[in-house]
């Protein structure tokens, strides 16, 4: 408890920076993955090593993910956190990607928007010796939509779905959006989430409603839900060594 705590008041100190600097900058501002300071997303990552949860049953039990979602109930106590965040990457022309605080106003140019529907628990990810970088790893389950844009012309709004709905009506952007499903086994949402299509003036609409039953269908006992990696922060400290301990950490089974 003292350790999560501590945790807990890490991510809202890093949370307040973030606010303090941000306020200074202009709407592209745009990072370096070493310099951002927010979650990456990242490519979901199972979890071999058990973790800790309350069961249905009231029983704090140490177990792996595979276990855990034979009882949804130890599940859900796992993972009692919920967002919908955004995440805007752009692709430079030295071959380098550069993370943006906002996407108004951006340049021609090559982006992509990556918007993250989560239960989820935040947990710290720390190493030993030379590696020994204090980290965290966002565990959960959720909707992921990504959207890959060509921006065709300077100062084009793409802060979110709506934004890019609206300039993909005025035709000023391109592109291609798609989506995963990560952690949740449900015929139910297989059938309703779109397929990967161009963008268009709808795609706001559209992934709003996936987003709905997915978050309807995470309670849903027919449902299987399967925590896993979705995102990392680093504390100053190069995101490989981050990675590594990571897999070091969640990688290995007990």
């Amino acid at each position: 408890m003292k350790r999560s705590l501590v945790t807990l008041l890490l991510v809202a100190m890093t949370t307040s920076i973030s606010a303090q600097f941000l306020s200074s900058k202009p709407d592209n501002y745009a990072v370096t993955a070493e310099n951002y300071i927010d979650f990456i997303p990242i490519a979901p990552i199972q979890i071999k090593a058990d973790v800790v949860s309350a069961t249905s049953n009231n029983e704090i039990k140490a177990q792996s993910t595979l276990q855990m979602s034979m009882d949804k109930q130890s599940v859900l106590n796992f993972i009692p956190n919920e967002s919908m965040e955004t995440t805007i990457q752009r692709f430079n022309a030295d071959g380098t990607v550069s993370y943006l605080y906002s996407g108004r106003s951006v340049k021609k140019g090559t982006y992509r928007l990556i918007v993250d529907y989560n239960k989820y628990i935040i947990q710290s990810v720390e190493g030993s010796g030379n590696d020994s970088c204090v980290g965290y790893a966002k565990i959960g389950v959720g909707l992921r939509i990504v959207a890959n844009v060509n921006a065709l012309k300077n100062n084009i709004d793409i802060s979110s779905l709506v934004a890019l709905g609206s300039a993909a009506a005025k035709g000023e952007v391109s592109g291609s959006v798609g989506y995963e499903v990560v952690g949740i086994e449900s015929k139910e949402i297989t059938a309703v989430i779109p397929i990967n299509s161009e963008i268009t003036s709808s795609i706001n609409q559209v992934f709003l409603q996936a987003i709905g039953v997915v978050k309807g269908k995470i309670y849903d006992s027919a449902t299987r839900l399967y925590p896993q990696v979705i995102a990392i922060k680093h504390t100053g400290c190069d995101l490989k060594t981050i990675t590594k301990n990571l897999i070091g950490q969640y990688g290995a089974s007990n």
